[in-house]
């Protein structure tokens, strides 16, 4: 088996209260009144003995990260380590209870005021320093490990949230670095669905449910030894790390019995069990050299559209809103939608008057071992794209990841746009958009697929 080396750690970064959040337009100006549990950030580091190649996860709990946080995080991390030539991979949680300091909006949403410009270049720069100190700590304790990855069936933590029947993955991919004594050294988790179930009322820093996942995950894996090796008492407590999929689509506005932290724990357990549940019963030993593929695809922008159109639809949707509130509960899931499909009428209004770029650039990243692949992508993909990818990928076991290396807004389907939804207001992208991506993304796979040469 190829010779792989790993290590991992968590960090928490959570800011001070007093600074806004983001996540909900809703929200307004709110910010921070406390911190509920912590934003953390998470580092796995796999190396391959046999040609030297690094790769780096770094988790967070953020609505998302732009390509500027991506590129000093990237820096810091593979100068911290020693390894110039590292691939890091900046990847967000998602949680709509963060904060908004950390996260450069895209152009179809509101900038920020002058006056937050350097309180937010401050907590971006210690947020950097944070995770660069933890990287610090990481090249003493490389350890030999070996790679499982395994892939199991989820029930009742997400679903489509425009419709209970719509696209979806339901499925939790896992890979985990097991060490010579047979405890899990770090895991990597992923699985696709919105962290939306505190509401825009919560005012405490929280990573959601997936916070909730990983506490239970990594609490259940330090008492376990299944994987074979010598039974050592006292190890470490793995570092579980959570990549959102393609979430675009995809929340538990359906599945959901409340919108509090008791709920979020309980969906963020569940998910931790069926995830637990896939290692113990699926997993499978990953082997072969680890190979990355990055490249830039560049996408054009939708337009803006006419603004007397964009205004005449914002009122319309203004009204449809008003309308579902005289008969549904406000926060429910009717009321959610029509909510939503205003703020993103708004959104393509503000797009209309101020116009976009012609054109803007997608990083895109592909880590893959033997037969397994994993995707990144910088923006929230739709479900169907999603399942598209790991379809007519050329290697065997493909998951997609997004939020990754920046954040460039929804990428809707065809469904999306003849329905009018929330995210195809917001987005950057026309409705070939998608299309354009997965024809990219499909590229950068054949690439790396099973069988082609690789220069060392």
């Amino acid at each position: 088996m190829t010779a792989l080396s790993a290590t991992a750690t968590t960090v928490d970064v959570t800011p001070p209260a007093g600074t806004p959040l983001a996540g909900y337009g809703a929200r307004g100006d709110a910010v921070s009144t406390g911190c509920h549990d912590p934003l953390e950030a998470a580092l796995f580091w796999l190396h391959d003995e046999g040609s030297g190649r690094d790769v780096v996860w770094v988790t967070l709990d953020v609505v998302g990260v732009d390509a500027e946080l991506a590129r000093a995080v990237s820096a810091a991390v593979a100068g911290a380590i020693g390894r110039p030539d590292a691939a890091v991979l900046l990847c967000a949680s998602h949680t709509h209870s963060s904060a908004a300091y950390w996260f450069h909006r895209p152009a179809a949403q509101p900038a920020m005021g002058p006056e937050d410009d350097a309180a937010s270049a401050a907590m971006r720069a210690d947020l950097v320093a944070r995770i660069a100190g933890a990287a610090r700590d990481l090249p003493g304790r490389l350890q030999a490990v070996r790679l499982l990855a395994a892939e199991g069936p989820v029930g009742g933590v997400g679903a489509n949230r425009h419709r209970a029947d719509g696209p979806h993955d339901p499925t939790v991919g896992l890979l985990a670095a097991v060490a010579e004594d047979g405890g899990v050294v770090a895991a990597l988790v992923n699985y696709a669905s919105h962290p939306t179930v505190l509401g825009h009322g919560n005012l405490l820093w929280s990573a959601d449910w997936p916070g909730a996942t990983r506490r239970a995950l990594a609490g259940a894996l330090a008492g376990l030894r299944p994987f074979g090796g010598a039974q050592a008492a006292g190890a470490g407590h793995p570092a579980v790390l959570f990549l959102q999929g393609a979430a675009g689509d995809v929340s538990a506005r359906f599945v959901r019995r409340g919108q509090n932290f008791e709920e979020a724990d309980r969906l963020g357990g569940l998910l931790a069990g069926q995830a637990l549940a896939a290692l113990l019963d699926h997993a499978e030993d990953v082997d072969g050299e680890i190979v990355v593929a990055r490249t830039t695809a560049v996408l054009p922008t939708r337009g803006g559209g006419s603004p007397a159109d964009a205004r005449a639809a914002e009122a319309g949707a203004r009204a449809e809103w008003v309308a579902v509130r005289r008969e549904h509960t406000d926060g429910g899931p009717e009321e959610r939608l029509a909510r939503t499909r205003h703020e993103g009428a708004l959104a393509a209004l503000r797009m209309a008057e101020t116009g976009l770029p012609p054109s803007v650039e997608l990083p895109l990243s592909v880590v893959a071992v033997g037969r397994h692949a994993w995707v990144h992508v910088p923006v929230e993909l739709f479900a169907s794209f999603g399942l598209r990818l790991r379809k007519g990928s050329p290697f065997p076991a493909t998951r997609v990841v997004g939020y990754t290396d920046g954040y460039l807004g929804y990428v809707p389907d065809a469904a999306a746009y003849r329905d009018g939804v929330y995210e195809s207001g917001v987005s950057l992208f026309g409705p070939d958009g998608g299309e354009q991506l997965c024809a990219a993304v499909f590229e950068l796979l054949e690439q790396v697929a099973p069988g082609k040469e690789r220069a060392r």
